[in-house]
């Protein structure tokens, strides 16, 4: 019970807010329309809205999980090298310095309007923060292990295999999580810039019309969507990282 209070305590401290704002200034709905006003159409535009919802869940699950083996996966390759790593990571931090604004029009005329740029687009958010991640675990073996390992000269693959991917796997859920909270991002931008569904895509046109409750509805199931899959992303990632500390 307290649980539930703790969680639902600050949704209802923002409606409560949104409501007298409403209220006490007398805002037009049409530039904020009220929290009723917004369930209303929830309710009334539930079939338009779950559909588009879909869209946008699948691009953000999609690309988290491409995005998150590819990460990992190029982690892995460079992470046991500093020289490959030196050579890769400006390429790295080149990919996520460029505004997401610009990259999407590229990936729209080479990808189309369709799933496969929204996908890249989330891959590509996506794939930085387990990438770094993963080579900080790679780098955290401690100096006295490294001076040990000196002295027992171990073949490169079983210091690799059973000490440095076992210690990167904690920094590799932690860059999954933070993966997981800003992969909406690039699915919604895809929206944006070009598409035919998708809650971004609601959202534009719904603006256009000037349906700002129609917006604001499809704003509230994406935050909400966005919200289930990074709890659920926690949760395996917790889950998963108590099971590797239990077989150690």
């Amino acid at each position: 019970m307290n649980r539930l209070l703790s969680a639902t305590f600050p949704f209802l401290l923002l409606v409560g807010l949104w409501w007298l704002v409403v209220i006490t200034l007398e805002v037009p709905h049409f530039i904020l329309p009220s929290p009723e006003r917004v369930a209303r159409v929830l309710v009334e535009r539930l079939p338009l809205i779950s559909g588009h919802a879909f869209t946008t869940a699948s691009e953000i699950v999609c690309g988290l999980m491409l995005g998150t083996v590819l990460g990992f996966a190029v982690a892995c390759l460079i992470g046991d090298s500093k020289k490959l790593t030196q050579i890769t990571m400006p390429a790295l931090v080149i990919s996520q310095a460029l505004p997401v604004f610009a990259i999407a029009p590229i990936l729209m005329l080479w990808l189309g309007y369709g799933f496969a740029s929204k996908l890249a687009m989330t891959t590509l958010i996506v794939f930085f923060p387990v990438t770094a991640s993963t080579l900080a675990g790679f780098r955290a073996m401690p100096r006295s292990w490294e001076l040990t390992f000196q002295t027992l000269r171990p073949k490169r693959s079983q210091l690799f295999w059973f000490v440095r991917f076992p210690l990167a796997i904690p920094y590799a859920l932690s860059g999954v999580r933070v993966a997981a909270s800003v992969a909406p991002i690039g699915a919604v931008v895809g929206e944006w810039v070009g598409s035919s569904s998708g809650l971004g895509y609601l959202m534009l046109h719904a603006n256009g019309r000037g349906q700002t409750d129609l917006m604001f509805a499809a704003l509230i199931v994406l935050c909400v969507e966005a919200l289930l899959i990074w709890s659920l992303v926690n949760r395996l990632a917790n889950r998963f990282d108590q099971n590797s500390h239990f077989a150690e």
